[in-house]
């Protein structure tokens, strides 16, 4: 008999610390949303801690909204929508929606196929949205592949077409990045200068004097829970981590977690975490993902040729975890 095992990660990936000062006291707002814990916290404005308060609730407002219309495992969202429909006539998009799939499939493209949005077949097959994950068939593999390919996604006029019939996609990669993003920007154009944002581990921050040159974001270590891996500096930008100890089950002793190679349908197996840095959370997430599926070095090849992100690949060699660092955090890195 097969028993089966699953770990939903509900601890921070990954962490941010302010230092140096007593004073820095931010005022912060958690809320659990989009499968996670959710933390906003907001440095020394010139307005009331009521005003302060009232502009987080707005942004958490804006999370939940956005996660309603993007989570495919909503049955009422709009992803669903588009699962339903898009093989049948085009559906229209609206503003984040053409964002979101126009760079999904320009990641796609410049990963040669590392991300694909399309592997929602492979992912129900594989059961991971589910209570009860399992290895599917290899012929369940085989017939759910078939239905992917970022190729067959087309973007006209503000609408996507399915140019497959039963593809679906899967905004789990990139969405939860967006949505961040959108809530900082609600933040931003209302006055604040000095926030955070940690949507499990996903961070966004814009930097203030109270703040700049004291944020540090620390890494998880992918196989000693209470343990941190790492940390380096950073003012304002994103970070977003891919591991396989995020989401995972066990069978018959092996591991299987949920991070897929479009081009196997099994687990990507090269990499245990891998932590982007860019300026906006959206693209982090997206090539957190990519890189994983890429592999140490593969991955790092990879990074190196975008000046937009940076990173830092965990992964595993003669029963010991490695890493490689990106040329542009290599001196910023420091293990702990």
């Amino acid at each position: 008999m097969i028993r089966k095992y699953i770990f939903l990660s509900t601890l921070l990936l990954i962490f941010c610390v302010c230092g140096g000062q007593d004073s820095l006291q931010p005022i912060v707002k958690t809320k659990f949303l989009m499968d996670t814990l959710v933390e906003i916290s907001v440095y020394d404005q010139d307005i009331s801690e009521e005003e302060v308060t009232a502009l987080i609730d707005a942004a958490f407002i804006e999370i939940a909204y956005l996660d309603s219309l993007y989570n495919n495992y909503n049955e009422f969202s709009y992803v669903t929508y588009i699962n339903n429909n898009a093989y049948k006539t085009a559906v229209p998009l609206d503003t984040g929606l053409v964002n979101l799939l126009t760079t999904s499939i320009h990641v796609s493209e410049l990963s040669n196929g590392a991300f694909d949005i399309t592997i929602a077949p492979v992912l129900d097959a594989w059961n991971f949205g589910g209570d009860v994950p399992n290895v599917p068939e290899e012929s369940a593999i085989r017939s759910a592949l078939s239905r992917t390919g970022y190729n067959f996604l087309e973007i006209k006029n503000n609408k996507v077409k399915f140019l497959k019939k039963d593809m679906k996609i899967d905004l789990g990669g990139i969405a939860k990045g967006y949505v961040v993003d959108r809530a900082m920007s609600s933040l931003v154009k209302n006055g604040i200068t000095d926030a955070m944002i940690n949507a499990g581990g996903d961070i966004r921050t814009i930097c203030g004097p109270m703040t700049e040159n004291k944020r540090s974001v620390w890494i998880r270590h992918p196989r000693k829970r209470e343990k941190l891996f790492g940390r380096f500096q950073m003012d304002t930008g994103s970070v977003a981590t891919s591991g396989d100890y995020e989401r995972f089950f066990i069978s018959d002793s092996v591991r299987y977690h949920h991070i897929v190679d479009p081009k196997t349908g099994y687990p990507a197996d090269k990499c245990v975490s891998v932590t982007i840095v860019s300026e906006n959370l959206m693209v982090a997430d997206a090539f957190a993902t990519a890189v994983f599926v890429l592999g140490p070095d593969a991955g790092l090849g990879f990074i190196e040729r975008l000046p937009e992100i940076e990173g830092i690949i965990i992964y595993e060699k003669n029963d010991s975890l490695v890493y490689k660092v990106s040329s542009g955090l290599v001196d910023k890195f420091l293990v702990n």
